[in-house]
């Protein structure tokens, strides 16, 4: 989303008018949305940080507004819920403190899910979390939410190959790993806002959680000497040469959810454990998975070493932690990414 940035100079309600115009909204429209807020709450300020403030929060209501009407205007007659306009309230006075654009755009994206989400459930709940929260946050704090999700929660598909997995991986985390940086009081603080949770007896390292999502693509082979079980489907649909080792097989399924979904069309449920007990046989070292996701992905080298340095690799998003981190993937990837927060908060 392009973010539109009050002009400060000239007649400031003929330019916010102007911005307003290609979707239907009037300058009046506008005002009675951040009115309450203004008056409320900025005018103890200072005249200059008043000014600020109120320039703010008009900007970040007409890209929210905007934001509204070019993807969900049905959704516009939730506003008049107090529940929304609570949120609202709450994402204006987060935005009127910082005037951060990358925050802002986050702050919308998750203001306009919480504006859809009518029924009062853990999604609703989370989502009005998420709109505080965001507001104590850097956006290199956002970002690093983000990567945290990225690598723990989410799976790319089902890529045909390791090759294919780390083109998935450059175009959607390598941009949230591009100079992040953190330190254990950062990812402390995380924990403490809530976007996140720290658990000590809990350690997972990045290697292994990419062999525990994709065991298809870290497969050092399988043979009927090592393995017998694997000779009672050679020549089926469910063995394949080994991606690393053409001389040995492997299960056909680069993940566990893959495979699943072909069990039925081969009529081999009654096989599920056998088979996933193969997929996950033989293992790559996760020394030698490391090397290569440094060498393929860009920006995992810094952020193998942040993870091993810091408690990141104790700690989980939360609930709150992954709202957060959808709608920073909305406001970065775009039409690119598609997956709704309904497969992690429903």
């Amino acid at each position: 989303m392009a973010w539109w940035q009050k002009q400060r100079s000239g007649d400031n309600s003929q330019n916010i008018q102007a911005a307003v115009a290609n979707f239907g909204l009037g300058y009046d429209d506008v005002l009675a949305v951040v009115s309450h807020y203004v008056d409320s709450k900025l005018s103890t300020l200072s005249q200059a940080a008043f000014e600020e403030a109120r320039d703010r929060v008009e900007e970040f209501t007409v890209n929210y507004l905007k934001k509204i009407q070019d993807g969900h205007p049905n959704a516009l007659e939730n506003a008049r819920d107090p529940g929304v306009q609570s949120a609202l309230l709450d994402a204006q006075s987060a935005y009127a403190k910082m005037g951060d654009h990358d925050l802002g755009q986050v702050l919308v994206e998750i203001l306009v899910k919480r504006t859809e989400t009518t029924d009062r459930n853990v999604q609703q709940l989370a989502l009005t979390e998420a709109i505080v929260a965001t507001g104590k946050l850097s956006y290199r704090h956002v970002q690093l939410i983000t990567a945290l999700f990225l690598t723990l929660a989410v799976t790319f598909g089902a890529p045909v190959n390791p090759a294919d997995l780390y083109v998935r991986l450059a175009k959607n985390l390598s941009p949230f790993l591009a100079g992040l940086t953190a330190s254990d009081a950062d990812i402390q603080y995380l924990a403490d806002t809530g976007a996140t949770r720290i658990e000590m007896i809990s350690e997972r390292q990045v290697p292994s959680t990419f062999r525990e999502t994709y065991p298809g693509l870290y497969c050092n082979g399988l043979n009927g000497e090592m393995f017998p079980a694997v000779g009672k489907y050679e020549g089926g649909p469910l063995i394949i040469p080994c991606l690393r080792d053409n001389k040995l097989l492997q299960v056909n399924s680069s993940t566990e959810r893959q495979l699943e979904a072909l069990l039925p069309q081969f009529g081999l449920e009654g096989d599920k454990d056998e088979l996933l007990n193969l997929l996950k046989a033989n293992p790559m070292p996760e020394d030698e998975i490391e090397r290569e996701l440094v060498d393929s992905v860009p920006g995992m080298d810094k952020f193998m070493q942040l993870w091993k340095s810091t408690v990141l690799k104790n700690s989980i998003p939360s609930i709150v932690g992954m709202a957060i981190a959808h709608a920073n993937l909305k406001k970065t990837l775009g039409s690119d990414f598609t997956a709704d927060l309904d497969i992690w908060i429903s």
